[in-house]
């Protein structure tokens, strides 16, 4: 039988739309199943933030009835600003090793960014690069940390059957050590006191407004990824909701030149390890579940960490690394994961080394022409 595309709304198909990597994973061990309740809230264009400056349609894949790969393509009016180009995206993708499903899927997306003028198709990005980007390609022994996708490796397969090649390598770097580098513990004075900076931890009686103080610099630090979209207000607000759970506030850090806040580094606790005990329901006993699986996480993952512009170089971003990871090993995590650095980026990556990080997976963006 052949491969039909159903376009879906809400109801029982976009269920179905959730449901399915329950169904493709089963037995994997190292998937994290997400929160049901999250990803319907994403997918919910009336509203999650996100679709304030996008639109997107979402598709599954049947054969003989029975889903066997989804896909939601998408237009942001966010990235086309940011990119000065009209591309289309595509997300969520899940598929059964059957190249003709997410060939089918593909077809979809790619109609879908012709009829809007788009002369590129991007992706993953579910639903940008502020959240789940990339399709794995290396690196699957263990599960995905917090925020970082994971798939098949025969998804790199079927992704570029479909006329998709490489855009960009993505790179997880790991700080397996719990000791840091002697020498790094002996400059960092000399570092702080020639830079002209002070580091502090988030101060969570104050969480509103600290938010809008990481807000003020984030959209200024992330520009220098190509991967870039500006994160609006009402997003980092929600995103800020999200991960406030997650928080624990002797891994945020913000960085002060007379004052003014310049810089900012996000760590937090791996809480994957929790969302899988949950089994992607937090009722009536995930949450449970979770409480108490949370005693079982050792790995921090560095989720954002930037400097402003006309404050780089001073060493801010290795000191912001340095004393991150000085109070996760206090608090008993003893990995790290930096993630995700564009595999360009020589900055970033010099300090992974400096740090004594490996590079341990890797993840690709692709694109094809429309």
């Amino acid at each position: 039988m052949p491969v039909t595309i159903e376009k879906i709304e809400q109801g029982r198909s976009l269920r179905e739309f959730v449901q399915l990597p329950y169904e493709l994973y089963q037995g994997d061990g190292n998937w994290v199943p997400p929160l049901r309740m999250d990803e319907k809230r994403k997918l919910d264009r009336s509203k999650h933030p996100f679709w304030l400056h996008a639109e997107g349609e979402i598709y599954l894949a049947r054969r003989e009835g029975r889903a066997v790969g989804r896909m939601v393509a998408l237009v942001d009016r966010q990235w086309e600003k940011a990119n000065k180009e009209k591309a289309a995206a595509w997300g969520w993708f899940e598929c059964a090793n059957d190249p003709e499903a997410a060939a089918a899927l593909f077809e979809s997306a790619k109609a879908f960014g012709r009829a809007r003028g788009c002369t590129r198709l991007v992706g993953p990005m579910s639903p940008n690069p502020s959240d789940l980007i990339g399709t794995q390609i290396a690196g699957f022994e263990g599960s995905p940390v917090i925020m970082m996708p994971y798939n098949p490796a025969y998804h790199d397969e079927l992704i570029q059957g479909c006329g998709n090649r490489k855009w960009k390598d993505l790179v997880a770097w790991l700080l397996p050590d719990n000791e840091l580098p002697e020498r790094l513990a002996k400059i960092m004075p000399r570092i702080e006191a020639r830079g002209g900076f002070t580091i502090r931890k988030i101060n969570m009686k104050e969480f509103d407004r600290e938010v809008e103080r990481f807000q003020a610099i984030y959209n200024d630090f992330e520009r220098v990824n190509e991967l870039y979209t500006e994160a609006t207000d009402e997003e980092v607000v929600q995103l800020a909701k999200d991960l406030r759970p997650a928080v624990d506030p002797d891994m945020i850090f913000f960085v002060e030149v007379e004052g003014k806040v310049v810089a900012a580094c996000l760590c937090l606790p791996d809480m994957n390890v929790a969302l899988k005990a949950a089994y992607g329901r937090l009722f009536p006993f995930g949450i449970f579940r979770m409480l108490a699986a949370r005693k079982n996480i050792h790995l921090a993952r560095v989720l954002s960490m930037g400097v402003s512009k006309d404050y780089r170089n001073r060493g801010i971003d290795l000191a912001m690394y340095y004393y991150c990871y000085k109070y996760a090993v206090q608090k008993g995590y003893y990995a790290g994961e930096m993630s995700w650095v564009e595999e360009d980026n020589a900055a970033m990556t010099n300090t992974a080394i400096k740090l004594g990080g490996q590079p341990y997976r890797k993840y690709r963006v692709y694109e094809q022409e429309l």
